[in-house]
């Protein structure tokens, strides 16, 4: 996906000053919003004396925006992760903003990194967004883009700008700049909200409850690699006092896909005005050069057998006689992945992709494939939750579905489906009883032997929590496997499959032993297998 429109923001230390003199005569009815919340909020002096606020607190985070589910049924239970040791500081005074977390995901995950609390030290100074990974004088820097929609969050130098103005305060305070433009004054179901437009063209909706003036919610949008874009709404609520000023209890940050709630914070306590870190970005950050959006690295393609190939990407290639088809993109920029698949067999379009499960980080590109006419075959529970994601607009943020609309093309996949021709044969199965996912399907290419899957086996190295599926699948369908080619992880032997399941089944086994001698219930535990 590339997103054609670009915002770039730079406060100035005087963006979140406040003056007496502000706006011309035909914001002062605006403006007298602001001031009726300055008011409530503990005054316009107060609020005007504040130059940082720490947030500690905890929350949590709703995984994959919903797209992680053990189906891709709206009734289907979501995976949500546990959000500790929060903290949010606003440096008001100096136009700074930093998130610290350490997260942990409350399902069984296949990888220790979903599981170890690390710290993610995410800051904003000015326009230019770092992330500082590392503890205890070993700290790296690294500038990050203006735009970055991955599987797990929105993020990148917009997003954090965003999440500043998610505090009550500080977005009152921009607002309240003589440099903002204050649109659409309006009443939305009981509240008053305003829109505000930075001078770099950022929006935000600010709306206040009428009764008693403090702000309710704000909201902005953000482009997004699976459903085009995304709304975001994240509503105070439970003001309490905080030396001289009011702060929110609560923070729920809820995006229109199904009308998720996104995250959630629950705030511990307010620092006023304390002593916080320089969030000033280090000079090789600031030096270096300004990032757009994460591009797709350069594709790379292995030859997995006769017209089979594996990209860089996670996709298998299948070469017809007059056609490519596609197992997964495996990229965000669906576009690049489909033409590096053309550039293996000049003149052969490409014409079908296979999704392996409908959780985003396996539908990634799709809306790109949808806007290129390519055929989506999947599992049929999941062509209702692909035809949302291609339904969605873009209209903010344009991507090339909503550059080139197409109608959605889905073949369904029930128990089997072959795809055949005289050059070769791909026969889909359902990938039958996974407690990872239950819609999902995988191929085999029956006369090279070779089984392409994702998460089945392949999710990860290091623990295996569904160990006996891969094998339980190729004794029902009676299938003969030499190769496996999956999304998540190089070609490899059936042999070493096999072996890697059984060790990280035990792996797996060790990690439940030593959480239950702390008396903590993993999820996932115990491990059933009657394999290995």
């Amino acid at each position: 996906m590339k997103i054609s429109k670009t915002i770039l923001i730079s406060f100035t230390a005087c963006a979140l000053c406040m003056s007496n003199m502000l706006y011309a005569q035909n914001n002062s009815g605006r403006s007298q919003i602001l001031f009726d919340a300055a008011e409530a909020l503990g005054g316009l002096e107060a609020i005007n004396a504040v130059e940082n606020i720490t947030l500690i607190g905890y929350g949590q985070r709703l995984y994959q925006y919903g797209g992680g589910g053990i189906t891709a049924s709206k009734d289907a239970p979501l995976k949500w992760q546990a959000v500790n040791d929060l903290r949010r500081v606003y440096d008001i005074e100096n136009t700074r903003y930093q998130q610290l977390e350490r997260r942990n995901f409350l399902f069984p995950f296949a990888s220790s990194f979903g599981h170890n609390f690390a710290l993610n030290n995410q800051v904003l100074d000015g326009e230019i967004a770092y992330d500082i990974r590392g503890e205890s004088g070993n700290e790296q820097y690294s500038r990050q883009p203006e735009w970055n929609t991955n599987i797990l969050t929105v993020d990148g130098a917009h997003m954090r700008r965003m999440w500043m103005m998610n505090n009550p305060i500080v977005a009152l305070r921009t607002a309240m700049n003589e440099s903002a433009t204050l649109t659409n004054l309006r009443t939305i179901d009981d509240v008053d909200a305003l829109d505000v437009t930075l001078p770099e063209g950022d929006e935000f909706t600010l709306a206040f409850n009428k009764d008693t003036h403090l702000p309710v919610w704000v909201s902005w949008a953000s482009p997004h690699v699976n459903l085009g874009q995304i709304q975001l709404t994240t509503y105070f609520t439970g003001y309490a006092p905080f030396d001289d000023v009011l702060l929110p209890l609560g923070y729920n940050t809820k995006i229109d896909w199904r009308d998720h709630d996104f995250f959630k914070i629950y705030v511990d306590n307010y620092l006023i005005n304390d002593d916080i870190a320089d969030l000033q970005a280090p000079t090789n950050v600031r030096n270096s050069p300004s990032i757009e959006e994460f591009s797709t690295p350069e594709i790379t393609t292995v030859l997995v057998g006769d017209g089979v190939w594996r990209l860089s990407t996670g996709t298998i290639v299948f070469e017809f006689s007059d056609h490519l088809t596609l197992f997964e993109l495996g990229d965000p920029d669906g576009t690049a992945v489909i033409e590096a698949a053309r550039r293996l067999v000049p003149g052969k379009p490409v014409t079908e992709v296979i999704i392996s499960h409908a959780h985003f980080d396996h539908v990634r590109g799709i809306r790109d494939a949808v806007s290129e006419g390519l055929t989506v075959i999947g599992r049929r529970n999941n062509e209702g939750i692909i035809q949302e994601m291609v339904d969605r607009d873009a209209a903010d943020y344009p991507d090339p579905l909503e550059l080139n609309p197409m109608p959605l093309k889905y073949i369904p996949v029930d128990e089997h489906l072959r795809l055949q021709d005289s050059q070769m044969i791909v026969d889909v199965y359902w990938g039958r009883a996974n407690t990872h996912m239950a819609d999902a399907v995988f191929a085999h290419v029956p006369e090279q032997a070779i089984f392409v899957e994702g998460d089945m086996a392949t999710a990860a190295e290091q623990w295996q929590f569904w160990g006996d599926n891969y094998l339980d699948n190729i004794e029902y369908y009676d299938l003969e496997v030499e190769f496996i080619a999956p999304v998540h992880m190089p070609v490899m032997t059936h042999e070493a499959v096999v072996q890697m399941v059984g060790e990280g089944v035990q792996r797996a086994r060790e990690l439940c032993a030593a959480e239950l001698a702390k008396g903590n219930y993993f999820a996932g535990c115990p491990i059933q297998s009657k394999r290995f």
